[in-house]
C-alpha cells in the first residue's frame, strides 16, 4: 500500500506541477497547462488521473496567480530560462505557498474523487476495505497531505495518508 500511495502522490504532483514558462504570467500559465496535458498523454498516471484541459488551465492560472512565476522559478519548478524542471517531486515551498498550491489543486479538481478512483483502480485494495479507504481519502486528510508534499515533507505526507488507511486494514 505504501508503494501505491507514493506513486499516486508523485503522479498528482507531476500532473499539477510539471512545468511553467516565461516571466510573462499568461505564457507561464499556458505552459503549465500544456505540460499537464502532455504529461497525461505520456505517463502511467493517465490510467488513474484523467484531467480535462479546463482543469489544467485552472491549475496553471492558479499557480501563477497565487504563487507567481518568479517564485515558481525560485522553487525550481521552472528553470530560469522558463523551461520545465524535470524533478518537481523535490519542491520545497514555504508553508504559505504550499497551502496556496494545495488550494489551487483542490479548487481546480476533485482531488478526493481522483484519489479514490486511483486507489480503487490500482487493484491493491480489497473490495471490503474500499468504503473505509474512500472515507480516509477525504478532503481534510488530502489537503494536509498535499500541503506537506508541496512543503517538501514527502515522508510526513505519506504518513499523513497511510495512518487513516491503516485503520481500514485493522477494521477501524
Amino acid at each position: 500500500m505504501k508503494k501505491t500511495l507514493a506513486v499516486l502522490v508523485t503522479a498528482v504532483l507531476a500532473l499539477g506541477l510539471t512545468s511553467c514558462g516565461g516571466n510573462d504570467d499568461e505564457a507561464a500559465s499556458k505552459a503549465l497547462s500544456d505540460s499537464i496535458m502532455k504529461s497525461q498523454e505520456s505517463s502511467n498516471a493517465s490510467q488513474f488521473f484523467a484531467m480535462e484541459r479546463k482543469d489544467a488551465d485552472c491549475i496553471g492560472d492558479g499557480m501563477v496567480d497565487e504563487i507567481g512565476t518568479d517564485q515558481l522559478q525560485e522553487y525550481g519548478m521552472i528553470t530560469k530560462d522558463n523551461k520545465a524542471n524535470k524533478d518537481v517531486t523535490a519542491v520545497k515551498m514555504s508553508t504559505g505557498d504550499a497551502e496556496s498550491a494545495t488550494d489551487v489543486l483542490f479548487d481546480c479538481t476533485d482531488v478526493p474523487g481522483m484519489m479514490q478512483k486511483a486507489v480503487g483502480d490500482s487493484g491493491q485494495i480489497p473490495a471490503e476495505m474500499q468504503d473505509c479507504v474512500n472515507e480516509a481519502l477525504n478532503e481534510k486528510n488530502l489537503r494536509s497531505m498535499f500541503t506537506k508534499v508541496f512543503s517538501g515533507k514527502q515522508e510526513e505526507a505519506q504518513q499523513e495518508l497511510i495512518q487513516p488507511m491503516m485503520k481500514c486494514q485493522s477494521g477501524g
